[in-house]
Order: structure tokens, then sequence, then C-alpha cells
């Protein structure tokens, strides 16, 4: 009977535009963003190598600097089982597995690009950072008793593959699927991974489709929520043009780029924001968005939030720069999504990315900025651990990777001391009962889900503004956790 279920996968997955980032695009923009990233790479990599960091193990380095398995405890709330939000398995296919002990082996699962070309060179590190984190944890002993066995299947950044990717992982035996890249490739399997209840961990998307613990409880997200964001962006327009500003909106028109405009249209009146224009560019779209820039610049507004997606960041930030030329004196204060942060993305724009204003995704440092990795004794021990992988090309990205798996052993170790043991049932009980702070975090930031009352992992935001010249990122202000629920 399961099997039957399970087979839904392959026909659950339908057309439309992939996201780059977690967002939405299509193919041939994924194409176009990976052989930036892979441009990109051989700049980024310098930096990270660090040739003193062979005078010691990184088994031994690690183990001073990242939190200790005592300390994850100390910053988790006691494991669900008992006065907590708890899921109910009478729903499941089979209750009877929902709730089976695991043992002392648990096997994880993802689907991200392996191969397929350009893809596979942006998102390999991501596998590679998640991979790293899951080693690590086994040599550190983080659960003690239990052994992880991570399994990454390749879709392609096609989530058209992704339901395949899962149903074969399902089938050697995988209890928990973690950050799956993209919102429609989690979208293609998330009702088969509840009917079945497994539990589909930090979904890297920032929509509310992944926020509903009602009729989706096996579910979590991974992001910052869109409407969060916008909501902080628009504080910050307040609080800089007290009496009033114009703003110009551009944005995707999809279910990426919607939430953005929808929320920036709710709370505008409020904040004393007049949007004097809005033009939108489909996700399908690669042509340079000559027209919407040049119709935004006729208005001079006094701010502009755009949500462009992928290599459109880049081009987006391109075109304004022409615009702003044709507009002698007008400077406009420029918001852009956090999902256009990467510096491999904004090192397509070049200068004109500079100053542009966005905010840290999920609440996680600027790990390629040599000052704040300094200060973070962990996140040096992190691209040790890359360096000595022979990884370290790729550990800006790979700490989004690094990150989510340390947050699914977190949320295991949890359901191993619950009173129930380790289930998967016991497994979504912690992970909706849960509180955690990532080696990797901002200080300040907190992650937690509270059952149906929070159902979101990371809502603390912190606004930055973009060096293009050292291509990295600077706060302004400080950290915003009023959203938090």
């Amino acid at each position: 009977m399961i099997r039957s279920h399970r087979k839904r996968l392959l026909v659950l997955a339908s057309t439309g535009a992939l996201l780059l980032a977690a967002c939405g695009s299509d193919a041939d923009t994924a194409s176009d963003t990976t052989e930036a990233a892979a441009e990109e790479a051989a700049e980024t990599t310098a930096a990270a190598a660090d040739e003193e960091a062979a005078e010691t193990t990184v088994a031994e380095e690690a183990a001073d600097t990242t939190p200790a398995e005592d300390e994850e405890t100390d910053e988790t709330e006691p494991a669900a089982g008992g006065d907590g939000w708890t899921v109910n398995t009478d729903d499941c296919v089979d209750p009877d597995a929902a709730n089976e002990p695991l043992g002392d082996t648990v096997k994880l699962g993802s689907a991200m690009a392996l191969s397929g070309g350009l893809a596979a060179a942006a998102f390999a590190p991501v596998a590679d950072g998640t991979r790293a984190y899951i080693e690590y944890a086994n040599e550190q002993e983080l659960i003690p008793g239990v052994t992880l066995e991570l399994t990454i299947e390749d879709d392609q950044y096609n989530k058209d593959l992704t339901p395949g990717a899962i149903d074969k992982l399902l089938d050697a035996g995988v209890s928990v699927i973690t950050g799956i890249i993209g919102t429609p490739n989690n979208q293609a399997v998330r009702d088969v991974l509840n009917e079945e209840c497994i539990p589909q961990l930090s979904a890297n998307s920032g929509s509310s489709e992944f926020a509903d613990a009602v009729e989706f409880p096996w579910t979590t997200a991974a992001l910052t929520p869109y409407d969060v964001e916008t909501k902080v962006y628009a504080d910050d327009i307040a609080a800089n043009f007290p009496d009033g500003s114009t703003l110009g909106l551009f944005y995707v028109n999809s279910e990426f780029g919607q939430p953005y405009a929808d929320t920036i249209e709710e709370v505008a009146g409020d904040m004393g924001i007049e949007i004097v224009d809005s033009q939108t560019i489909e996700a399908t779209d690669q042509a340079p968005p000559v027209a919407q820039v040049n119709a935004i610049a006729d208005k001079e507004p006094d701010v502009i939030l755009a949500i462009p997606l992928g290599t459109g960041c880049a081009l987006f930030l391109t075109e304004l720069a022409n615009a702003k030329a044709a507009h002698p004196g007008w400077e406009p204060r420029v918001y852009i999504t956090s999902t256009c942060t990467s510096a491999t993305i904004l090192g397509l724009a070049g200068p004109a990315a500079d100053g542009v204003i966005s905010s840290a995704s999920a609440g996680l440092i600027d790990i390629g900025n040599p000052e704040v990795v300094a200060e973070i004794p962990a996140a040096q021990t992190y691209i040790d651990i890359m360096t000595e992988r022979g990884q370290a090309e790729g550990y800006i990205v790979g700490a989004a990777g690094w990150t989510n798996a340390e947050v699914a052993v977190a949320i295991i170790k949890q359901a191993s001391e619950s009173p129930d043991g380790l289930t998967r049932a016991s497994i979504m009980n912690a992970a909706r009962n849960f509180t955690y702070t990532p080696s990797l975090a901002r200080e300040g930031v907190v992650y937690k889900m509270d059952g149906e009352e929070d159902p979101y992992l990371a809502e603390a935001v912190q606004i930055n503004q973009y060096d293009a010249t050292a291509k990295i990122w600077n706060d302004i202000g400080s950290l915003v956790t009023s959203y938090e629920r």
C-alpha cells in the first residue's frame, strides 16, 4: 500500500517555472545563473583557503570551536512527547510505521542538482556543505548511539525529476527528507510525503506554502518568510522617509514575486509610502527589463523595491544604473530581495550593485566577510572543514547546506531524547517544538517553531547594504525580531 502511494510522486510534478535560490525561474534562467556561479567560484575560493589549517586536525579544531553537544541541548527546548504539539498519525498511510522506533541508524535524504552541467556547478556546494555537517556530526557523536546516513539524489534542479529522486530515497528506507532546493521542487513531493508521514524538513523557500502546520504538518520551511522580509523593508523605508515617500515596484510575475508585491501594497498606506509605479517581468523572460526600469525611472521615486530572480537580479541593477545615468540627480534608495544577495549573482552587476539594500536570509552571517569570520570561531571551523575536504571553492554557498544539516541533526537529537524515543513522528514533534541557534547564525538569531502557533523557523531579519568593491554585506541598524511569532 505504501508503494502504491509512493508511485504518485512520479505523476505529481507539473509544468511551471523553476526557482533559483529557492524561489522561481525556468531552466534557462537557472543555467545562466549557474554559469555565472561557476565563473565566480574561482574568485571566492582563494579567500577561503587557510594553509595553516593543516597544522591541526579538523576534528580537534571543530571540537574546540563548534557548539558542543551539551551547548546544543541547552539551546533546544525539551523534546516533544509531553505537553507540546504532537503530530496526528491516524491519517498516515501506515500509522504503525510512523511510530516505529528507528533504531541506531537514521537515514536522511535530499534532492539537489548533482548533474546537468551548470545547475550542478551552482548547487553542488550546498550538497557538499550538507554532507560535511552530517559527517562531522557522526565523528563528534552529536547524537549518542545513533549513526546518520545521508543520501542526496540528483534532480538536476528540475521539479519534474524531484518525485523520482524522492521515490528512490523512500524505496531505500530513508526516514527524513531535508533541504530540498526550490519551491516547486518541494511542492512536487509535499503531498505524498505528508500522506506517508515522512518528515520534510527545511524546504529551501520563504513561501507560506510550507508554513501550513494544519494541512501539511510534516513539512517545514527554512528561509525567512517573504512577507516578513517585505515588512521589514517597509519599516526601514518609513524610518528613512518620516515625511512619506514614493516607491517604484518591480517584481517577477509569479508565486515568488507576488507575496512581496501583495505585502508592500498592504502596508504602504500605513507607512506613508505611495506606490507610483508597478512593473512586472515574467519568470521565463531573460531579456534585460529596459522598458520596465525606464517606466519607473520616469517617475523618479524616492525608493525602489525590486524582486527580480536569478541572473535577473544583475540585469535589473545594470538597467537601473543606466536609467540613473539618464536622470541626473536621481538616487533612489534601492531594496532588493534577499534571494539576490549572493556575491556570485551581484558580481555580474559589478559597480551597479554597490549600495543596494537587502537582508540576510535565514539570519546567517556573511561567511564571505573576513572580519565577521574572524569574530566567530565556528565560522572559521566550518571553512577549515570544507578546506580539509577539498571543497573550499564553494564554502560560501555551502554554508546553507551546513546549516540545514545542523538543524536536522539538532531536531533528530531532540527527538531521540523524547519520551517517545526516536521515530518519524517524534522527529516531526521535535521539529515543531524547537528552539535552536545554528553555529553560523548572527548574534541574537534564534530558530524557533511552536506547533501551529509559529510554523516558521527563521523570522529575525538583519538589514544590510552591499559593498561591490569588497563584495561583502555591511549591517545597517540592529537585528529585527519584532515579527517573531
